[in-house]
């Protein structure tokens, strides 16, 4: 039926008012725009970063902290019921008491005031905070280090400073009754602990002198104190059984015929008892403990669920040179200084190219006592030691309740092992006899024993098997499911895919969950069956447990397991609660990032985070069914009189055909139709950056907010790499996906740079070789020569050497350089700097122990010796990354200056165009301090 006149005018009058709404609302945007002040590094300073909360146990509280530039940071506290705030200036380490009626925080010394003290060789101390939540008393108290809640909630433990200067590490404690306000003071104590429930302190006696030496028990509902054990020795490592009133500590011994020392283990059973039980592990008396090998404090004590055994280290006990006679003979002596005997050793290390760790490895591991120490248990009531670990199992798992150790022996696959491909036998050694049993072969993904002890998981061939150690049947759990366990998109050169992950048994032993890409699933350890508990994969969803208790292993299948969603391309992030065998809920999905859910331990409260590039992260608080969930933070609400960019996703397909997605950040000042330079920054994959807020700061310094409001388009494409040409394939996919941002007619495609750092670096420092589309770039930390560096030692890694790192890791180049000579030759900068026609500015720091900083110089010289436009910037005492501020804040000026020029034709700086002579910068760096 057609519309009448009237009817059409109508429609006319209508469409006309649309069109001059939009176009005023357009307006309107557009003025409003251009109201906003660009942010600048004066506007820094208020800029805050939310850091993660906590809810008090009974869900009425949410305390989180706020760091901010200026370093005048804050804890804020909500009251979830009227919704007040409190605000604790210099606040951090909160901790709420078990009863929710108390708050403890640290009160640390302003940026300004600690400055003042250190300039006055003051110490910096700490303050404690204490707030009554339903009181509202309050107090703080001067040199606090540290604090603690007893297990019943009624009293807190505050220990202060030791003296500086003294040998001992004991220090004065306060314990106070939080309804009296009686506080009860302890000196020289090293080290305390609260018993889970009760009012039980244990404290540790560490005088000066060792005079009155001891373990202490403090009961505090009481008032009673008991001396455990006294003796001028030095006591270590309390530990309370989980749940249970026992206690033990290591007490240091010496002999004079061994170096080092051992330690005697202290026992304690059935403390809140009428009849307490003292038990005493002295190596020296305990039956069938083996001769020059001593109990070391490298692995903490750890008891078994049902506090009948303990756990601890042993290791091989040197015995003392025996001294020399200074008696000298005269006979022998000569005046040939050849011959005369050198009265200091050399300062020497023998490398041996059997070593399974070369020796800085082991020289790292020894330093942090971690070196040849294997496990051992003590079995208290019978008095019984047994050695569990030795140099065939030296790797050893615990779990507290099953009556099985795992051992694992590498050494039949050392040589593999040595260059990146680990694989190892594992052994069943029982905690009573110590007999082992080889079970599993060849194997390098090994989970826990289920909680009924009956079987173990493990993944071999890309599948999941479980292996029953009572039956010895093995069994391939995955191989009829239909769906692969193993990320085989991973581009890591192993030979075995790594999984998407092994969740945890369930409570019951009889089943286990484990991720597949989208899903989570629900295995049963004998073959059974098997379920998909979640259903992601039809909306490319992936579907991630959540463990809200930290002390919670296992999953309870009656209860609902809470997930975290993540969409493979839409980057939308939300929650999602499930119980195994019911369709999934979703609970929260946004076009945002959605992070950090936690939960009160006493209630069903919960609360989360979200965030994306242009709104700053907040707090929501939600009910059990998040159904009335309310924003609680507001951090940086300024932001809105500041001019913002927005964010949004691109999509390539890279030179093998693979989908990769990139964020695109728009500059602050965008206008549709103009065309602006653009910093492309790169890594690995970071398109899910696209929600992410990052605050605008100097010591941030490749920061996409700083960028996109000094006016530039920043692209952080996804990369992933071809083994044995990590740099070819990273550089054919960056040149793509700039491409695709070029073809949106968005940017200057003659004011296009590049910033790396670290493995981004390498790739920055590579590509300018391969391709002229940048107009500059900036390397951080970046390798350059593949052949100096497979040779290399990663002291970073605990001095593991390079090659392992360089074969299957993130170079990924599959052989070492004399197997493939070509390959090493074109993915490395150095050898393709006469191609280099890009100004590169490349940064390290000359204590890098991740990255030799002797890389930057390679390619200094290289491009010196090429007549190519490189700056090299060298912080002193700084690594990987810069820490000192001064240096951060320089970085990032430079970076700017650098792109400022290139990409913005702004005028060179002298250090950018020419240079400065060395006399010339000590000058400036004289002149800096001056002003």
């Amino acid at each position: 039926m057609m519309p009448t006149f009237r009817q059409m005018k109508f429609m006319f009058l209508i469409s006309t008012m649309l069109v001059s709404l939009t176009a005023a609302n357009a307006t309107t945007r557009q003025t409003e725009s251009e109201d906003r002040k660009p942010v600048t590094p004066k506007d820094y300073g208020k800029w805050e970063t939310l850091s993660r909360g906590a809810l008090s146990p009974d869900g009425n509280w949410l305390i989180y902290s706020i760091r901010r530039n200026n370093d005048k940071n804050e804890l804020r506290l909500h009251n979830l019921k009227d919704e007040s705030q409190k605000v604790l200036a210099q606040g951090t380490n909160p901790e709420f008491s078990k009863d929710s009626q108390w708050l403890g925080y640290l009160i640390e010394v302003s940026a300004e005031e600690s400055k003042k003290l250190k300039k006055k060789k003051k110490p910096v101390h700490t303050k404690f905070g204490l707030l009554g939540l339903a009181s509202e008393d309050s107090a703080v108290i001067k040199d606090v280090a540290s604090f603690a809640f007893s297990g019943n909630s009624q009293f807190v433990a505050m220990k202060h400073y030791a003296l500086k200067g003294k040998k001992s590490k004991g220090a004065d404690l306060v314990v106070r009754d939080l309804q009296t306000g009686r506080d009860f003071n302890f000196g020289n104590v090293s080290e305390y602990q609260w018993r889970e429930e009760g009012a039980q302190l244990a404290l540790i006696i560490d005088a000066e002198g060792q005079a009155g030496n001891g373990i202490q028990l403090f009961n505090a509902a009481t008032g009673q104190l008991k001396i455990l054990d006294s003796k001028a020795a030095e006591y270590k490592g309390l530990t309370w059984r989980k749940k249970g009133d026992d206690l033990a500590a290591f007490r240091v011994e010496k002999n004079e015929d061994y170096e080092d020392s051992t330690h005697v283990i202290i026992a304690w059973q059935k403390l809140a008892g009428k009849a307490p039980v003292a038990n005493i592990f002295d190596p020296e008396k305990i039956e069938g403990f083996p001769t020059a090998t001593r109990i070391v404090n490298t692995r903490q004590l750890e008891w078994t669920k049902d506090g009948k055994s303990l756990f601890f280290a042993t290791k091989e006990w040197q015995m003392k040179p025996p001294e020399e006679d200074e008696a000298k003979d005269d006979s022998t002596e000569t005046e040939n200084p050849d011959s005369v005997k050198t009265e200091e050793p050399p300062d020497l290390q023998i490398w041996h190219s059997k070593d399974v760790r070369i020796i800085p490895e082991q020289q790292q591991r020894a330093e942090k006592r971690r070196e040849d120490a294997h496990l051992a248990v003590w079995h208290i009531k019978e008095n019984k030691f047994v050695q569990l670990g030795d140099d065939l199992t030296e790797r050893t798992r615990v779990q507290d309740d099953i009556a099985i150790v795992l051992g694992l022996d590498s050494t039949p696959y050392e040589f593999e092992g040595m260059f990146g491909r680990p694989k190892f036998d594992a052994y069943a050694i029982d905690i009573h006899s110590g007999e082992k049993q080889k079970f599993l072969m060849r194997v390098n993904h090994l989970y826990s024993i289920s909680p009924d002890g009956k079987n173990i998981v493990y993944l071999k061939d890309d599948h999941y098997h479980t292996y029953n150690f009572k039956s010895a049947k093995d069994r391939n759990l995955t191989a009829d499911i239909g769906v692969s366990f193993v990320n085989k998109e991973d581009d890591h050169p192993v030979e075995q895919k790594p999984p998407y992950r092994f969740v945890a048994w369930a409570k019951d032993g009889k089943s286990f969950f484990a991720n597949a890409k989208y899903d989570v699933w629900q295995l049963w350890a004998d073959g059974s069956k098997s379920r998909k508990v979640t259903d992601g994969e039809a909306e490319k969803v992936i579907h991630r447990y959540v463990r809200l208790d930290p002390e919670e292993e296992t999953i309870d299948v009656k209860k609902p397991m809470y997930l975290s969603l993540y969409g493979e391309w839409s980057k939308k992030y939300g929650y999602a609660s499930v119980i195994p065998g019911k369709e999934p809920k979703n609970l929260v999905w946004q076009e945002a990032n959605v992070a950090n859910l936690i939960k009160a331990k006493k209630a069903k409260t919960f609360a989360y985070v979200i965030q994306n590039f242009d709104d700053s992260p907040d707090y929501f608080v939600a009910p059990r069914d998040f159904a009335k969930s309310k924003q609680v933070s507001n951090t940086n609400p300024f932001q809105k009189d500041y001019a913002w960019g927005k964010s949004e996703l691109i999509e390539y397909t890279n030179a093998n055909g693979r989908k990769l997605q990139g964020a695109l950040f728009y500059p602050a000042d965008y206008q549709p139709g103009e065309k602006y330079p653009m910093i492309t920054y790169i890594y690995e994959i970071r398109s899910h950056m696209v929600r992410r807020y990052a605050v605008p700061s100097q010591r941030n310094y490749y920061n996409h907010s700083v960028f996109t409001s000094e006016g530039y388009f920043v692209l952080q494409p996804d990369i992933v790499f071809d083994s044995g040409d990590p740099g070819i394939s990273s550089v054919r996919t960056i040149e793509i996906a700039v491409k695709k941002v070029i073809d949106m007619g968005l940017v200057d495609e003659k004011r296009i740079g590049l910033a790396g750092h670290s493995w981004g670096g390498y790739q920055a420092a590579f590509a300018v070789t391969q391709t002229d589309i940048f107009a500059a770039a900036i390397a951080g930390a970046g390798l350059t020569d593949f052949f100096s560096m497979y040779g290399m030692v990663g002291w970073a890694f605990g001095g593991t050497p390079e090659n392992l790192h360089f074969e299957v890791s993130q170079e990924r180049m599959m052989k070492p350089p004399w197997k493939d000579i070509d390959g090493y030759v074109r993915n490395s900068p150095v050898m393709n700097v006469e191609n280099l026609n890009t100004p590169l500015l490349f940064e390290v720091g000359d204590n890098d122990r991740n990255v030799d900083w002797r890389q930057g110089i390679e390619y200094y010289n290289a491009a010196r010796r090429e007549g190519k436009q490189m700056v090299l910037l060298v912080y002193a005492k700084e690594g990987h990354s810069l820490r000192q501020d001064k240096n951060r804040i320089d970085y990032h000026r430079r970076i700017l200056h650098w792109f400022g020029h290139y990409l913005k034709d702004e005028p060179a700086e002298q250090w950018i165009e020419s240079g400065i002579p060395y006399l010339e910068q000590q000058r400036l760096l004289k002149n800096w301090q001056k002003n």
